[in-house]
């Protein structure tokens, strides 16, 4: 088992924040997500890490020079970060989907216990995900039923959870979603805006069942906007293990 982790782009929401750091080098307390993200990879014993980047590899590539930890870290480079979405960056490795992998991506802040919980699942492609009384427009919405993946996508006008950005890919349903990215990348003109969950919408029409896995009370978070920066660095105890806790409504921006 091994973990990609998405961290191409260069999060223009959180601007000036990003001016000239990638998100996933924003100090949340004493060091980077970053850095959070391997402390949490290395706790669940996973041992290979395959970072993609793209703006400021260089930067990243300074800071994990000091990493003395257990994680064997290999960089790959997005060459098509600035115009295009994370659906590109997750092709531009899939040499490297050899093997059942988990996928993050480089702004998730979260409870160690996820990623346990995560890998403790049984089926071959499972989604950390979260339900709430209600959704935003930014949600990353799913449609759940008998704890399988119906449909995913920001649009959708019904949800019954969100997805948190952590997700498990193992045996025949990780060599779907290589097959589903290999034919959404030869389709001229659509590949721009396209993130990965659009492969993991073509993986459920093909047929695959993608389950969903509750990440209930732990908490997470995506750095996306000055606000969520805030939060995390407020609450950072929130995401170690043990954790205080907070109400459902305030974790998980």
């Amino acid at each position: 088992m091994k973990a990609i982790v998405l961290a191409a782009g260069q999060g223009r929401r959180l601007w000036p924040f990003t001016a000239h750091h990638p998100k996933c080098l924003l100090s949340i307390g004493g060091g980077s997500i970053l850095e959070q993200q391997l402390a949490n990879l290395e706790v669940a014993g996973i041992r290979d890490l395959v970072l993609v980047c793209g703006f400021g590899i260089e930067r990243i590539r300074a800071a994990l020079s000091a990493y003395r930890g257990k994680l064997r870290i290999k960089l790959s480079y997005n060459p098509f970060y600035a115009h295009a979405d994370n659906l590109v960056s997750l092709w531009t490795v899939r040499g490297e989907l050899d093997d059942d992998f988990l996928l993050l991506n480089g702004d998730n802040v979260f409870h160690p216990q996820i990623l346990q919980r995560l890998l403790a699942a049984r089926e071959c492609c499972c989604l950390m995900v979260r339900r709430k009384d209600s959704y935003d427009q930014d949600d990353m919405k799913l449609q759940v039923e008998d704890g399988r993946v119906r449909a995913i996508g920001k649009q959708l006008a019904v949800a019954h959870a969100e997805s948190v950005g952590i997700m498990r890919f193992a045996g025949e349903g990780r060599r779907g979603l290589v097959g589903v990215l290999e034919e959404l990348i030869g389709v001229a003109g659509t590949t721009s805006d396209l993130r990965y969950v659009a492969g993991v919408q073509r993986l459920i029409d093909q047929g695959h069942p993608v389950a969903v896995c509750e990440v209930g009370d732990l908490p997470w978070a995506d750095v996306d906007t000055p606000e969520d920066l805030s939060f995390v660095r407020r609450h950072l105890q929130l995401f170690r293990d043990p954790a205080p806790r907070l109400q459902a409504a305030e974790v998980g921006t």
